[in-house]
């Protein structure tokens, strides 16, 4: 085999990556109102960037914040001979107090920081029923200030619930969401925060175990599909029962611990009832807003609180590998899956941004050896929870733009064309992410040479969807990606965020012609 170009390399590894996270069967049916929008780069994370999601917005006292401390006038540097050790002061309620209003400080960093890189509008352009549903990533805006405009000035429904029925609501939606009062230790303040539920957190952890087992089986069926390796397909020969066995194990524990059944029968009921009294449910949908709403210490500005399940995601199991080798290569530079980018879509190779370049990205020409070519790493699909957002809400046929504002009345969500256009044709479901990324070839001393000089000028390196290596800002701090190379391997420290898989919305509003009365 000869050189291929670090772009068409990059092409062929997403349609085999599209092909694990979609490729369906009777086993694992493909989803047809999803798409996936890719970073170029990755975004990387250091595994206590959501401590928030485990802790809570509740400060603690960590050792390594104690062990940072030294007596007044005393010095962390190491002591001469026969001078004593610095000593950690005394640990006083006043400073107890001061640790825990730092760390609280910064899990509010972290639940901003996250919540302002989940809270997009996904670029749609791209997506239609030639070619396969892939895309990367160029925002379109913030996802919370549409929704919020999309309750302000829409009408809905005017009609009047029974009691009982009222009643009912009120009891679904507690199911759903919890309330809970979180303290700030610096000022005392209590601010309430809506919270997903035990059975919704339930739901999303089997429904994450389901992806998981899903993408085990179709990574393992396609690498037998593909027939260049003997051991996989092997592999799938004795081992594919027990795979399917998984898939459906996770399915029937979803339904039977994770709530599935009840879930989906509390969102069906309310989508039912929505056709009734919809200003009930507008005004809870509000309420929800509002009270998902906090305040970022150091931006001042606004922010709604959002998660992912499970919260020590990064730590646990269910990470799937994933492998590309030189034989793969040819099978899907041939895909329909990568012939999208010849519409100006993932035409990226090696790439760097900033450093010497002033802030431009400047390319590898240089070609790969393909005969060696070899990337591997663990990846997972992780739920995004939003509590605020209702997605039924803007998916029912009992709402409208306001009729008479000049500015709304036009509007539109969605209006459910190949490609979608609207104020939030999509919105982005999970999070993709890999990590122990290992990229390994030979006769590649120039894109080594490339990345180390791009690193080295203070640039940051990327490969397709995946961060390779350098400086990077996130949110208020710059951190530092690190990668390590052995003369035929690059090993990529730490996990990070490729991509997000995107769910696609119908056409809304697309209220009954037999609604006459609108409030």
């Amino acid at each position: 085999m000869g050189d291929v170009l670090p772009s068409q390399l990059a092409n062929s590894i997403m349609g085999k990556l599209y092909d694990v996270l979609t490729n369906g069967d009777e086993t694992t049916p493909k989803s047809e109102d999803n798409f996936f929008t890719w970073c170029t780069p990755g975004i990387p994370f250091e595994a206590n960037d959501f401590d928030f999601l485990s802790q809570g917005l509740t400060g603690v006292v960590k050792k390594a914040a104690l062990s940072e401390l030294v007596a007044p006038g005393e010095t962390t540097q190491p002591s001469g001979e026969g001078q004593p050790a610095p000593t950690a002061p005394v640990l006083t309620p006043e400073l107890m107090d001061k640790l825990l209003a730092q760390d609280v400080g910064k899990l509010y960093m972290q639940a901003e920081n996250f919540a302002r890189l989940v809270d997009f509008v996904p670029d749609v352009s791209g997506i239609d029923d030639r070619f396969a549903k892939l895309n990367v990533m160029n925002n379109e805006g913030s996802l919370s200030d549409r929704y919020e405009y999309t309750l302000r000035m829409s009408q809905v429904m005017q009609t009047e619930l029974p009691e009982e029925t009222k009643k009912k609501i009120e009891k679904f939606r507690a199911l759903l969401s919890v309330k809970k009062i979180k303290k700030n230790l610096i000022d005392d303040s209590e601010t309430e925060v809506l919270e997903p539920s035990p059975l919704v957190v339930l739901y999303n952890e089997k429904l994450k175990a389901y992806e998981d087992a899903a993408l085990e089986y179709n990574a393992r069926r396609i690498d037998a599909l593909a027939g260049d390796s003997p051991k996989a397909v092997h592999y799938w020969a004795v081992n594919a029962s027990t795979l399917r066995n998984r898939v459906k194990a996770a399915m029937n524990d979803w339904v039977t611990n994770g709530y599935k059944n009840d879930y989906e029968a509390i969102a069906a009921f309310i989508d039912q009832v929505m056709q009734r009294d919809m200003t009930l449910l507008k005004a809870e949908y509000r309420d929800a807003l509002e009270k998902a709403k906090l305040t970022g210490l150091a931006s001042g500005s606004d922010f709604y609180y959002t998660s992912v399940v499970p919260g020590n995601f990064v730590k646990a199991s269910g990470w799937t590998q994933f492998s590309f080798g030189s034989t793969d290569i040819s099978r899907y530079s041939k895909s329909s899956h990568s012939k999208w980018s010849a519409g100006g879509g993932f035409n990226i190779g090696l790439f760097s941004i900033g450093g010497h370049a002033g802030g431009s990205k400047s390319h590898y020409e240089g070609g790969f050896d393909n005969s060696s070519f070899r990337l591997s790493f663990s990846m997972t699909q992780v739920p995004i929870v939003r509590p605020w957002l209702k997605s039924a809400y803007l998916a029912s046929k009992a709402w409208r733009f306001d009729q008479s504002n000049p500015e709304a009345k036009g509007q539109m969500i969605s209006d459910g064309g190949k490609p979608p256009k609207g104020m939030i044709p999509a919105y982005p479901t999970a999070m993709i992410c890999v990590k122990d990324l290992e990229l390994s070839m030979s006769n590649s001393s120039g894109m080594h040479e490339f990345t180390k000089s791009s690193i080295g000028g203070g640039g940051f390196v990327g490969y397709g969807p995946f961060a390779i290596g350098g400086n990077y800002q996130k949110g208020k701090t710059s951190s530092q990606s690190n990668y390590h190379w052995d003369g035929q391997t690059m090993k990529v420290e730490g996990m990070q965020c490729i991509g997000y898989k995107c769910h696609i919305l119908p056409k809304c509003p697309d209220p009954l012609p037999t609604i006459t009365q609108w409030v």
